[in-house]
């Protein structure tokens, strides 16, 4: 049985993992990444998770 792991909102998440994305992707979450920087948001990772069925 597939385990389920629970939200911070309580609500129960199907598993995740890391995203198998192109390097373009990966590219523009760095910009993301840089212009959230820019603007005072430091130190945020954003990330590519995909939901297993």
């Amino acid at each position: 049985m597939e385990e389920q792991k629970k939200h911070s909102s309580g609500s129960e998440m199907n598993e995740a993992e890391i995203a198998q994305i192109s390097e373009a992707c990966r590219e523009k979450i760095t910009q993301c990444e840089k212009e959230l920087n820019k603007q005072g948001f430091y130190n945020i990772a954003l990330v590519a998770y995909q939901m297993k069925d």
